[in-house]
């Protein structure tokens, strides 16, 4: 390093095109600021709700901004530490996705079971540097998960978190 130093140790060259990815896999959706938490901002945007009883999100976490609650952004405007689609009984106001599952593109890349725990199951991503954890639940237990799958199909079981590795 003849000419200088490092700045950004934590670079990943494959990431903008990660972000891009989501973003259009879910028509670039309007991303609603719900609260701070921590070192972290969240935000979050509507799938569709089942039964009344629970709703479905895609939530972003990403490094805390100055926004105040409330604030709208696009998904291709936030640079997110993680991506989660979530079921949830919180029925929060925010703006509805507009988009249609479809297994097609990049995002289905295959994912491989490399963990499992009590509280969820862990998967890696040979094609992008991406770690999925599909969280268990009552209904969605440690057995229904798969060895192999793809980034969709773990997206739509809307227990995810998806994080770089």
């Amino acid at each position: 390093m003849n000419y200088g130093e490092a700045f950004d140790t934590g670079f990943i060259p494959d990431k903008q095109h990660i972000y891009d990815m989501f973003t259009s896999y879910y028509n670039n959706p309007k991303m609603t600021k719900l609260k701070d938490i921590e070192q972290y901002s969240m935000y979050v945007a509507k799938a569709y709700c089942l039964l009344n009883k629970e709703c479905r999100y895609l939530i972003v976490i990403k490094n805390i901004d100055k926004n105040p609650p409330g604030y709208i952004q696009q998904l291709k405007d936030i640079d997110w530490t993680s991506l989660q689609t979530r079921s949830l009984s919180e029925n929060y106001e925010v703006a509805t996705i507009n988009y249609t599952p479809s297994m097609k593109g990049p995002l289905t890349a295959q994912i491989e079971k490399i963990s499992t725990t009590k509280e969820a199951s862990t998967y890696k991503c040979e094609k992008f540097p991406l770690v999925i954890t599909l969280l268990h639940t009552d209904k969605k237990t440690a057995e229904i998960y798969q060895q192999k799958g793809n980034i969709i199909s773990a997206l739509e079981t809307y227990e995810t978190i998806i994080t770089f590795n």
